[in-house]
């Protein structure tokens, strides 16, 4: 992380928490993890937390976590985790991606930050977010 992302992270007392758990699961730990965000603002009138479990870290680390040059992306980290409070609450953009049979809508939030661009897909159901992969990559003259 860059010293302008560590510096936005600080709005987000989440954010070490995201990082820590993330840096536990990379590491090997199969302790079960369940951290919920309270979140604010009017997209989020409606939902009283978002979630991140070690399946969803498990998953980001697995698809994304190694060898993401080869589809010009970056790979990402532990400490990129502290970013998804930040991407979720300042968004560039936001997309509805697919609604699943059960009417829960999946939204691609973006935030450009530093040359890169962070993603996150979550999965919204009733009352909830649930944090589903993340990603990153560069694209030039992206600053937060």
């Amino acid at each position: 992380m860059t010293d302008r992302e560590k510096e936005l992270v600080k709005n987000y007392p989440e954010a070490d928490a995201f990082a820590g758990a993330a840096a536990s699961v990379w590491n090997g730990s199969t302790s079960p993890v369940k951290i919920e965000m309270v979140v604010k603002g009017k997209l989020f009138a409606e939902l009283k937390k978002l979630l991140l479990t070690d399946s969803d870290i498990r998953h980001i680390k697995k698809k994304h976590g190694s060898n993401e040059a080869e589809r010009s992306q970056i790979n990402i980290t532990p400490d990129d985790f502290a970013l998804i409070p930040l991407v979720l609450n300042e968004f560039d953009k936001v997309e509805h991606d697919l609604t699943d049979k059960m009417g829960f809508k999946k939204l691609l939030f973006q935030k450009k930050c530093e040359g890169l661009v962070y993603l996150v897909a979550v999965e919204r159901g009733e009352y909830k977010m649930e944090v589903r992969t993340f990603w990153k990559m560069r694209v030039p003259g992206a600053s937060c």
